[in-house]
């Protein structure tokens, strides 16, 4: 089974430990499932890791965690979208990576993506949902 992680979700896993987001995760650690990415995914996590960071968490370190998941991570290519798909068009790197990989989940919190439901056949799902769809 193969999933896309928003942003907001590998944030949430990174600084707040106990997060649902980072339970989540934790099937990549386990190989419950494979995760994908692509460049401008790694650059979206890390841009944003970076801003949190400063404003919140001065003392963390989360370029581990990013390399970690990126360690882990598939690199697929985005497949070009015929329409935009969310309100906001930052979201649909997301969905393109998750179509070209033929991936089953989109895991996010942004409702953006969740009004979507299941566009191209891939599942927008939150943490919660994915932890329950997988059993962690």
């Amino acid at each position: 089974m193969i999933c896309v992680f928003d942003t907001n979700v590998i944030v949430e896993s990174i600084f707040w430990a106990r997060s649902t987001a980072r339970r989540a995760l934790t099937g990549l650690a386990r190989r419950r499932f494979k995760t994908v990415v692509n460049a401008a995914i790694l650059e979206e996590y890390a841009s944003i890791t970076t801003q949190l960071r400063l404003r919140l968490f001065p003392a963390a370190q989360p370029s581990g965690a990013l390399a970690w998941i990126a360690s882990k991570s598939v690199q697929v290519d985005p497949m070009p979208l015929p329409e935009k798909l969310s309100r906001d068009p930052d979201d649909n790197i997301f969905v393109a990576t998750a179509v070209a990989a033929r991936a089953r989940f989109v895991v996010t919190h942004d409702r953006d993506l969740l009004v979507l439901q299941k566009p191209f056949g891939v599942e927008i799902v939150t943490p919660a949902e994915l932890i329950r769809q997988i059993q962690l």
